[in-house]
């Protein structure tokens, strides 16, 4: 009898275990549409932060629809989105909020907003730019350190559908004076950008928990123009298979996960890792997980951006 492998086999049940358990996909409704995505349903929670920081109970928004009986969400409505608004615990307590529901005709957009938070406890100064950001996936809190937080961000949702555009109304205020709060405060040059980035994946998890991806399709888009008045329905073609060779590649900002950028996930032990994307699949191959974020500042991960700028969005979708 032939030799079985042992470490190969309990990698591809990890693999199998890891992506089958995920295809079960309960945020999107029966069109393929993110719910939520109209960004009409919103709740918060409220954290309160330490007294030495002011003591104030802080409303966090978060997408999703509330409920009397306390739930976060309609149980049977899973909300895909989560935002930057979190709960930090650096010693202290300590609330970010930087995303808002803004009434628009009969329901609500998103605002997000970029900023500088600071912190004075007994003669210690700390400041920080926090960026506007909703995404999917989910932040994993309380914040323990201002360090990396793109290390508790985890990115994306399970999905196997295949798109051909994204759409969505938006009006945006780049601030034309950037700054850099990763350690003392300095002028940056250049003017900001809002950001609007998707990813189509291909997962698997090897035997050590490590999470890998294939880049089967995308699109990213910067918006360095302001628009004071609604850009409705603006639309966004989904790029399929290996791009590399498209005269529009830029591979500082349209290259493989880590080349252009960290993003980290959670893996089927519930640790946080980074995502390695290994190659470019095939156009028409299938993905099994979706990534999607905005935010108001295309560096704000890096504390790079201006707190003059605002991104509003409203109205997402999905075209096939």
């Amino acid at each position: 009898m032939e030799k079985i492998n042992v470490k190969f086999l309990a990698a591809l049940i990890l693999t199998i275990s890891y992506s089958g358990a995920l295809s079960q996909n309960r945020y999107t409704d029966n069109s393929g549409q993110l719910n939520y995505s109209n960004l009409d349903s919103w709740y918060f929670r409220l954290v309160k932060e330490s007294f030495f920081v002011g003591g104030e109970s802080i409303k966090l928004f978060q997408i999703g629809l509330d409920n009397t009986s306390g739930a976060k969400t309609d149980p049977k409505v899973e909300s895909p989105w989560g935002t930057s608004n979190v709960h930090a615990k650096i010693g202290l307590d300590i609330a970010n909020n930087c995303v808002f529901p803004e009434k628009r005709n009969d329901g609500y957009c998103s605002r997000m907003e970029t900023n500088v938070r600071g912190v004075h406890v007994i003669g210690i100064t700390l400041d920080a730019l926090v960026t506007g950001a909703i995404f999917l996936g989910d932040f994993i809190e309380p914040v323990k350190s201002i360090k990396s937080p793109v290390k508790k961000m985890n990115h994306g949702i399970p999905f196997t559908k295949r798109p051909r555009a994204v759409k969505f109304d938006y009006k945006c205020s780049p601030g034309l004076n950037r700054i850099n709060t990763d350690t003392n405060e300095k002028s940056v040059p250049g003017q900001d950008k809002a950001e609007f980035c998707m990813i189509l994946q291909k997962r698997w998890e090897d035997a050590q928990g490590d999470v890998f991806a294939t880049r089967i399709g995308g699109v990213r888009v910067f918006f360095s123009n302001t628009e004071n008045q609604w850009i409705n329905g603006a639309t966004f073609q989904v790029r399929y298979g290996d791009i590399t060779k498209d005269p529009q590649y830029d591979p500082h900002t349209m290259g493989l996960i880590p080349s252009v950028g960290p993003m980290y996930v959670k893996n089927s032990k519930g640790m946080m890792v980074p995502l390695i994307e290994k190659n470019w699949g095939k156009a028409e191959e299938i993905p099994t997980h979706l990534v999607m974020y905005f935010d108001s500042s295309f560096q704000g991960i890096e504390f790079i951006g201006s707190p003059e700028s605002v991104f509003w969005v409203d109205n997402i979708s999905l075209i096939y």
